[in-house]
């Protein structure tokens, strides 16, 4: 979702134990109520009662308390009431926008919906989480956009990989263009690739290893 710059997101989170903004001098300022608006200012209401507002660039990080429509969610997920908890991690989402907790809202929406084959809207709730390093993520976000059929893309993100991204980056980036050429019939490029991982990347084992296997198949 993308958010508008008009529209105010003003949160009143009361349980604060966990509500601080940690400052760029490295000071962390506990408060008992916290609010962020959507331009990505935060209004911290401190222990004694003073409010102190900060504007984006000015702080490292805001965290509210835990929603307890978080725990509720991630509740329902395990019980395999996935499309109860939706609403739930929507809600969550929206009114914790940058205050730490959107993100795991975002991250268990988007692997909901990727497990769920709703690979579009897996792909837009992926690439809105604000770190997208994590190896697993960024596999599932190239599997989301290959299965919403956008393969011309994500073969455009994925050389782009090989040729600029990290050691971890590229290997998962071969692993990724093999299994595409696979799928469309070139075994044989599909093979070159993992053994490119098998031989130059031994050092990504994890990587590595699944390249063997798919070798192996």
């Amino acid at each position: 979702m993308r958010w508008l710059s008009s529209i105010l997101i003003a949160l009143s989170i009361c349980s604060a134990e966990a509500a601080f903004v940690l400052n760029n001098a490295g000071r962390q300022i506990q408060g008992t109520k916290i609010s962020a608006d959507a331009d990505g200012a935060v209004t911290l209401t401190t222990t004694t009662g003073q409010k102190m507002t900060f504007r984006k660039g000015q702080y490292r990080s805001a965290v509210a308390d835990r929603p307890r429509e978080l725990a509720q969610a991630e509740q329902l997920l395990e019980q395999g009431q996935g499309e109860q908890a939706v609403p739930l991690l929507k809600q969550v989402k929206q009114e914790c926008r940058y205050l730490a907790w959107d993100q795991a809202a975002i991250q268990l929406l988007a692997d909901y919906y990727f497990s769920s084959g709703r690979f579009a809207e897996a792909l837009n709730e992926f690439q809105t989480l604000e770190d997208q390093s994590d190896p697993i993520v960024q596999r599932k976000i190239r599997g989301a956009m290959v299965k919403s059929g956008t393969t011309e893309s994500v073969l455009l993100v994925l050389n782009a990989d090989i040729a600029t991204g990290s050691r971890e980056a590229a290997a998962q980036a071969y692993l990724m263009r093999g299994e595409l050429k696979a799928t469309a019939g070139d075994l044989e490029g599909a093979r070159r690739d993992w053994l490119k991982v098998v031989t130059f990347f031994k050092a990504q084992k994890k990587s590595a290893q699944l390249a063997e296997d798919l070798l192996k198949e």
